[in-house]
C-alpha cells in the first residue's frame, strides 16, 4: 500500500511544481516588459528657481544660481507606484494592473484585475497593493486632546476633473551653515528647530525657507501616514486649506490685468442670480470687497453649512436671508462662502472653469507640476500626505474631509512644498514673467483694516498695522514693515506661509496634523531672522530671561 501511495504523492508534487513553474513563466513573460520599463531610470525635470546649495543627498546635483531646470532621476522598482505622466498625458491601465498583479498573491485576483483592465477600469485612487511595513515607532502628540469617535462622513461629490498628477522626486536642500551672529545663520537655526522641536512630535512636516531671494532650505520630515514607513518627501502633496485663498486672489488679479474684469465690478452684474436681503448693499458688493474680506456680511457667514455637506449653490441661494453687518467695504469679517463667489465671477469672465483658469495662469507658468484642485486630484496624487488627528496620546490617520473642496477658491488647493517654493518665489517678485508686479501689488497691499486678533496674531506687542489685502494678511512686526501671510486649517492639516518682498525672505510650513506648533511658527521664523541680523536684540533677550 505504501509503495502505491508514494508514487502518487511524487506525481502530485511534480505536477504542482510543473504547474507553478508554468504559471511563473507565463507571468514573467507578461510582466517582464512592464518591469523593464519600470526599472529604467526616469529623468523628471524639476525647476528649483534660485536654489543656492544642493543637499548631501543630492551631491551629484550641482548648485545653481538663477532660474534653472535641474534633472533628478528616480529608479522605480516593479513593486513601486506606477510613474504618472504630466497633466496632459494618460496612464496605461495595462501597466497599472500588471504592476498590481506582481504584488498580488492570489491567482484569482490577478485574473480579475486583468479582466477589469480590459473592461476599461484604468483609474486608481491610491497606490495598489500597499507594501509598507508597520513601523514600531509611535509618533507622539505633544498637545493632549479629548479622545473622540469619528462620525461616518458623507462623501461630497467632487466634480473636478481628475488630472494625472506626476510622480516626481526632488532632492532636499540643506541649509548653509554659518557661525552664530552671521546674518544668514537664521536659516539653519530655523531648519534645526523644525527638525528637532517639531518633526519628532508630528506625523510629517515640510518646509521651505528663502533668503536673499533664493531657496536655502527645502525639507520633508517624518511619514505620510503614521504607523507606516511611507517617507514624506519634498514632493509629498498636502491639502492647503485656507492657504488656497492667495491662489484665487492671484488668479483674480491676472484677470484684472488682462482687462476682462475690474476690481470694482459688482457681483450681481456678473452673477445676477445671487440675491441679498438688503438689495441696495447687494448691488454695491464688488469683486474687491469679496476678495478683501469686506463683504459686509457677518463673520463666517454660512461656513457651518459647508461642514454640513450642503452644496455651494444652495448655500449661495440662502445668502438672501442674511442681514449685512455693515455696508460693503466698511468693515472686516472673514468669509469662505462669499469669498468663493470670486471663483464664479472668474469662470463667467474667463470663459473657463475657475480651476482651469488657475492652472493655466498660476500653476503652469510657475511650474507647479503636482498642484491641483479637488478631492479627485488629491486621491490621484501618488505621493500624498494623509490627515491626522490626536487622540491625546498619538496621532491617528483619519478620513479626508471632502466638503471644503466645494469652496475651491477658499480651500480647494493641493500642493507639495516644492510647488509652494515656486509659488513663494513668484509672490516675492522673483518670477516677473509669470507673476508681474502689476498682478502682485494690488493683492499684497492693505485693503481692509483689521486688528491683530482678527488676523489671528493674538496680543503680540510687536505686531501692528494689520490689514487684509486680497487673499493675504498684511502686518508690520517690530522694526520691519509689510509682512505678507496666510495660513490654513482643515481636518488633519495645518499650513502657514509668510514672506517679505523688501527683505527677500520667506517661509512655508506644511504638516499633516493639527499641531499647536503651526500657531507660532511664522513668529519663530521672524524672531530668528531678527536675532541673526541684530545680535544685540538677541543678547538683550537672553539677559532678560536670566
Amino acid at each position: 500500500m505504501i509503495k502505491l501511495v508514494m508514487p502518487v504523492i511524487l506525481m502530485q508534487r511534480m505536477t504542482t511544481k510543473f504547474l507553478t513553474g508554468l504559471v511563473s513563466a507565463l507571468l514573467v513573460s507578461i510582466i517582464t516588459p512592464v518591469m523593464a520599463n519600470s526599472e529604467k531610470r526616469v529623468t523628471v525635470p524639476i525647476a528649483l528657481p534660485f536654489q543656492q546649495q544642493a543637499s548631501s543627498a543630492a551631491a551629484s546635483v550641482a548648485a545653481v544660481q538663477g532660474l534653472q531646470t535641474t534633472p533628478f532621476t528616480q529608479t522605480l522598482a516593479a513593486s513601486s507606484v506606477p510613474l504618472v505622466q504630466p497633466r496632459t498625458s494618460t496612464v496605461s491601465s495595462v501597466a497599472t494592473t500588471l504592476t498590481a498583479a506582481v504584488l498580488t498573491p492570489s491567482m484569482g485576483v490577478i485574473a480579475s484585475s486583468v479582466a477589469a483592465s480590459s473592461a476599461g477600469a484604468s483609474s486608481v485612487e491610491s497606490p495598489v497593493a500597499v507594501t509598507s511595513v508597520q513601523s514600531t515607532a509611535i509618533v507622539s502628540a505633544p498637545e493632549p486632546q479629548q479622545a473622540q469617535s469619528e462620525p461616518q462622513e458623507v462623501q461630497a461629490k467632487d466634480e473636478t476633473p481628475t488630472a494625472n498628477v506626476p510622480l516626481v522626486t526632488t532632492a532636499p536642500v540643506d541649509a548653509p551653515r554659518y557661525p552664530e551672529g552671521h546674518p544668514e545663520a537664521f536659516v539653519a537655526e530655523f531648519e534645526d528647530y523644525v527638525a528637532k522641536k517639531v518633526a519628532p512630535f508630528v506625523p510629517g512636516v515640510a518646509i521651505v525657507v528663502i533668503s536673499g531671494g533664493q531657496v536655502k532650505s527645502l525639507q520633508g520630515y517624518g511619514v505620510r501616514r503614521a504607523g507606516t514607513r511611507e517617507t514624506l518627501t519634498p514632493d509629498t502633496v498636502f491639502r492647503l486649506a485656507s492657504l488656497s485663498k492667495p491662489f484665487a486672489a492671484t488668479a483674480a488679479s491676472e484677470l484684472v490685468n488682462e482687462g476682462k474684469i475690474s476690481w470694482d465690478t459688482t457681483v450681481t452684474s456678473v452673477l445676477p442670480d445671487v440675491a441679498f436681503k438688503n438689495a441696495r448693499y447687494g448691488k454695491q458688493l464688488t469683486f474687491r470687497n469679496i476678495l478683501s474680506q469686506a463683504s459686509g456680511l457677518p463673520r463666517h457667514t454660512y461656513s457651518h453649512f459647508i461642514d454640513e455637506n450642503m452644496s455651494f449653490a444652495e448655500i449661495v441661494r440662502r445668502l438672501r436671508y442674511v442681514n449685512f453687518s455693515c455696508a460693503p467695504g466698511k468693515c472686516y469679517a472673514y468669509q469662505n462662502v462669499s469669498y468663493s463667489l470670486a471663483g464664479e465671477m472668474i469662470k463667467k469672465k474667463s470663459g473657463m472653469s475657475f480651476e482651469k483658469y488657475v492652472e493655466k495662469n498660476v500653476f503652469d507658468p510657475l511650474g507647479m507640476r503636482t498642484a491641483s484642485y479637488g478631492l479627485n486630484n488629491y486621491n490621484a496624487s501618488p505621493n500624498r500626505a494623509a490627515p491626522h488627528i490626536s487622540n491625546g496620546k498619538r496621532w491617528i490617520p483619519t478620513a479626508v474631509t471632502p466638503n471644503w473642496y466645494r469652496v475651491a477658491p477658499a480651500a480647494g488647493v493641493n500642493a507639495s512644498i516644492v510647488d509652494m517654493s515656486k509659488f513663494l518665489l513668484g509672490q516675492m517678485g522673483k518670477r516677473p514673467e509669470a507673476l508681474p508686479l502689476a498682478v502682485l501689488n494690488p493683492i499684497q497691499s492693505r485693503v481692509t483694516k483689521n486688528t491683530p486678533a482678527q488676523n489671528y496674531y493674538g496680543e503680540r506687542k510687536a505686531v501692528g498695522n494689520t490689514a487684509y489685502g486680497m487673499g493675504w494678511r498684511v502686518f508690520d512686526y517690530g522694526r520691519y514693515k509689510n509682512f505678507v501671510h496666510h495660513g490654513g486649517h482643515v481636518k488633519g492639516f495645518r499650513t502657514e506661509m509668510v514672506f517679505n518682498r523688501d527683505l527677500q525672505i520667506g517661509m512655508v510650513f506644511l504638516t499633516n496634523s493639527e499641531s499647536r506648533f503651526a500657531k507660532d511658527i511664522i513668529f519663530k521664523f521672524l524672531d530668528m531672522y531678527e536675532q541673526s541680523h541684530h545680535p544685540v536684540a538677541k543678547s538683550k533677550k537672553i539677559a532678560k530671561k536670566q
